[in-house]
Parts: C-alpha cells; structure tokens; sequence
C-alpha cells in the first residue's frame, strides 16, 4: 500500500473503533482482542518491548517497556496497532493466510515503515489535524499536546501536509 492509501486506512479504522484524538488506546486495544504488557526494564531483552505478538486466532499481545514516557508508548501502542491491521487482518481478510506473526522492536525496511504511516494516521487523523493546526497556530508544542503525541511526531505529520 502507498503512504496515503495506509494513512487513509488508519483514519477509517480509528473512525470505525471510535477512536478520537487524544483518547486512551488500551480500550480499542482490548475492543480488537489483544492487551497491552509492561515488561519490566531489568528481566527483559530491550528487543520484547516495543513489540507485538499475534496468534493465528487473532488474539495479539503488545510489550511496552517500563520506562518509556505515555507519549512513546501511544505512538507505541499505535504502531503496533498498525502491524496487526496492515500486516495480518489486511492480508488474512483478503485471501492470504498469515498465520501467527511477531514483530520485534528494532525492525526495519518498508514494513516498519507502514507501521509508522499507520501510527501517525491514527492518532492525528489529516482533518483533524489540520484543523488543529489552524486553531492552535502550528505552535508544535499544542498539536503535540492536542493529540498526546510526542513534538516530533506532530512535526513529522506537519511536514507530510507541508505545513510547517
């Protein structure tokens, strides 16, 4: 999928789980059948945090580390959300059975990066964007705030819409 088609995709998932910005992740989370883990910083490998495991069922786990701030881990949360949308409903919902799927942090190439598209299509839809953009005079620090993202998310996603 392109960038626009993903970012498109995202807004219409969060539209369809009720997800409006700003609001707490872990309801849709549990809504799509999966649950959030803190993995303690000091008995785990930094690859488990930041990570989402998905059963054949569906059913999926997604690993936050504990001493990542709540911004890191909405865009975290997000993220993750968008493995398990693009990367498994997607294909299994369209004739390609993927079967059980992790994704450790620290990933790279074009599936992180999907990922990524999908995180911030989410959690600051375009049109809720811009309009957030306007109102609160593209001050960074407001967007930011606004969605609960952190600054340099919310200045990636101006730039993407060419508004900074």
């Amino acid at each position: 999928m392109s960038k626009s088609a993903v970012d498109k995709l995202a807004a219409n998932v969060a539209k369809q789980v009720g997800y409006t910005p700003g609001a707490d992740l872990l309801p849709i989370v549990r809504q799509l059948g999966g649950e959030i883990g803190i993995n303690d910083l000091w008995s785990v490998s930094d690859a488990t945090s930041g990570s989402i495991t998905i059963e054949e069922n569906g059913a999926f786990k997604i690993s936050l580390a504990s001493h990542t701030g709540v911004v890191r881990d909405r865009f975290t949360v997000a993220h993750e959300l968008g493995h398990y949308v693009l990367h498994f409903l997607w294909p299994n919902q369209n004739g390609k059975r993927t079967g059980a799927i992790m994704a450790r942090r620290y990933g790279t190439g074009r599936v992180e990066w999907e990922a990524n598209w999908f995180a911030a299509g989410f959690l600051m839809p375009e049109p809720a964007f811009r309009a957030a953009w306007k109102e609160l005079r593209g001050s960074l620090h407001l967007v930011a705030n606004r969605f609960e993202v952190s600054i340099e998310a919310a200045s990636v996603r101006a730039g993407t819409f060419g508004l900074k």
